[in-house]
């Protein structure tokens, strides 16, 4: 059973605050982010903004973007180590640390960001990631869309076009799938993605088109296919040390504009800022779209689906609890 969960923290926050003036604490948040990413003036900075107004002094959230204090792969040990107080990170960048939260990354299941981002809030209030996250509070979770196959200079309209190509993913279902059609997937950090695809290290990469613009990568990818490839889900959260420090008021504060409903929003965003990027990528010259008929859609769920999920449940703990939940919560989030 969940022993913490938003409503019940709100309550309890709001109701020992005694509304005496008390010092005024900064939090450093560390989006991990270029501020021109669009995450930062969707959803970081008018989340902080939140916060700050409603706290009222008692704490202050300020931004840092870009990476002097942590970057994609270590986000967690900063923000355990101090060196800010509440960051957000892609769990997949971090598989160790996070392994069951990649049921996030399943194929073929997932509609939108809203429905998935709103799914991983409320198995987490269920204590489906306790064993993993104890020692932190998440407070928003944001899923990304299905990630599309993107290829360099090469046409593909069928998911067995990877055949004989070097793919970057850095999802294990997304990679059983490439893997299954001949490709050979590449695990390579975002941000590095854009100069392996300009030297020829990769052909083309599993990801959704908001990664695009943000990494340039509509720059050297020029060949897309939708379909449900797999999403990935990241979160803002801080230490449940850092906030249980905090003054009644800030915590107030923080958990308000938190929870299932905020991730819900975030997940809105993303979906807007999705389409975007891909609107984007649709206006450039020389780009090339297809999207999977539902034949192929159906005929990758069979092939793959029973063998994907089957690779997840024996190598996670609790994997088949976690992708029957994940499926029961989806549905709810429709």
């Amino acid at each position: 059973m969940k022993q913490l969960a938003f409503p019940a923290l709100v309550v309890g926050a709001l109701s020992i605050f005694s509304g005496g003036a008390m010092a005024q604490e900064t939090l450093v948040f560390t989006t991990t982010n270029v501020e021109q990413n669009p995450l930062v003036g969707g959803l970081f900075q008018p989340w902080a903004d939140r916060v700050n107004a409603a706290a009222k002094g008692a704490v202050v959230v300020e931004l840092r973007n870009g990476q002097m204090l942590a970057n994609h792969a270590n986000y967690y040990d900063r923000l355990t180590d101090d060196v800010m107080q509440i960051t957000w990170g892609m769990t997949v960048f971090n598989p160790g640390k996070f392994p069951r939260s990649l049921v996030s990354t399943m194929p073929l299941i997932v509609d939108s960001a809203e429905q998935g981002s709103v799914a991983m809030c409320r198995m987490w209030e269920r204590g489906a990631f306790d064993a993993e996250m104890g020692d932190i509070l998440p407070l928003i979770f944001a899923e990304f869309p299905q990630g599309a196959v993107h290829l360099k200079n090469a046409p593909i309209t069928d998911i067995s076009d990877v055949a004989g190509k070097k793919i970057m993913t850095n999802q294990p279902a997304a990679a059983a799938i490439i893997q299954a059609y001949g490709g050979a997937p590449l695990s390579i950090q975002l941000p590095e993605a854009y100069e392996a695809l300009q030297r020829g290290t990769a052909d083309g990469m599993l990801i959704n088109f908001t990664a695009l613009p943000a990494f340039k990568l509509d720059e050297v990818l020029t060949d897309h296919f939708l379909g449900p490839f797999g999403g990935a889900v990241g979160m803002i959260f801080m230490t449940r040390a850092k906030f249980d420090s905090l003054p009644e008021a800030g915590q107030a504060a923080i958990l308000a504009n938190s929870g299932c409903e905020a991730s819900r929003n975030a997940g809105k965003f993303i979906d807007g800022w999705e389409n975007g990027a891909m609107n984007y990528v649709k206006s450039k010259e020389g780009q090339t779209f297809t999207t999977a008929t539902p034949e192929q859609v159906q005929a990758l769920k069979d092939k793959m689906g029973p063998g994907i999920e089957a690779a997840f449940t024996s190598r996670v703990p609790d994997g088949e609890m976690l992708v029957e939940m994940f499926k029961e919560e989806l549905a709810k989030a429709k």
